[in-house]
């Protein structure tokens, strides 16, 4: 499954199933000419490019998964969510916003960022808003602000073709990620309530499924029932007094150590340490001594 076309739109399945660091494209095939994430294929999205010309990209947040290959299309202009728009314009934003920013790890991230997804350092000329409704011809695009995941992140509703586009809202067994400084567990649950009210019958993921026809209503009570067991065992866990170290070595979220481990413990770290500010809010968890407690 390289290509799925719901009229006007066209879906293209990103590498490796479009798994990270690959992402699931939809080209919009009408007056103008629009890529939204383009993270997939760089192949076909060259071949869509070669035969159509891409007018517009469209980023429904700045995860470098999903911006990739942006790059390749130097003349497009670019369409982003304004929360998400300084990450676009500056790579010290951009480390800002994943909490890299003055950590071991930064200069290694600085590196892959810029030689390995090709950031570069772009003004978006237009940064779009929750409701703003974009026309490319016959074809129209609400745009549905979903933050959570990040803070601008954002998902796409075509309501002629009843399509949306979740973005990495994306019903996966994993579950919901929400690792970077900015992100926030409870707007991604009110983000994925937010989109089950969406008319749709056709729904667009960012990773894996790629295409899910029906009624996902039970599909995301499972993808949201994932924080909460996530949360059941980090509370399991602080039974006794604990150390943020202590926490992250018990792999909670990714269930054990992966390779490169950097990588994989920063989203660990940063989706505990989120689970921890949420826990301590709800007046549940408590720091002294740098450890962190029942209350």
């Amino acid at each position: 499954m390289d290509k799925i076309k719901f009229g006007r739109l066209t879906f293209i399945q990103g590498q490796k199933g479009g798994r990270y660091p690959f992402c699931n494209s939809l080209c919009i095939d009408d007056r103008e000419k629009v890529v939204i994430d383009p993270g997939s294929d760089e192949r076909l999205l060259k071949k869509f490019d070669m035969e159509k010309g891409i007018d517009i990209i469209i980023n429904s947040h700045y995860h470098e998964d999903h911006t990739s290959f942006n790059y390749l299309f130097p003349e497009a202009k670019l369409y982003v969510h304004e929360d998400d728009a300084p990450c676009f314009k500056s790579i010290e934003r951009l480390l800002d916003f994943y909490g890299l920013l003055g950590t071991n790890l930064e200069h290694t991230w600085r590196g892959l960022l810029v030689n390995h997804f090709h950031y570069r350092e772009r003004t978006p000329n237009l940064e779009f808003k929750d409701g703003d409704l974009l026309n490319f011809g016959d074809t129209s695009l609400q745009v549905i602000h979903t933050p959570g995941h990040t803070i601008g992140h954002s998902s796409f509703f075509f309501p002629e073709e009843e399509v949306l586009f979740l973005g990495d809202l994306d019903m996966t067994a994993f579950g919901p990620w929400y690792g970077d400084r900015v992100s926030d567990i409870d707007q991604t649950i009110v983000s994925l309530h937010k989109l089950l009210t969406i008319p749709a019958r056709i729904f667009i993921t960012s990773h894996e499924a790629g295409i899910i026809e029906g009624d996902i209503a039970e599909l995301a009570e499972d993808y949201l029932g994932i924080i909460n067991r996530r949360e059941d065992t980090l509370l399991n866990f602080l039974e006794k007094p604990r150390t943020l170290d202590e926490i992250v070595n018990q792999w909670i979220i990714y269930k054990k150590p992966r390779e490169p481990r950097d990588f994989f413990e920063l989203g660990e770290r940063g989706m505990i340490k989120n689970h921890l500010s949420r826990l301590i809010k709800k007046k549940i968890v408590n720091t002294k001594e740098n450890k962190y407690h029942l209350l």
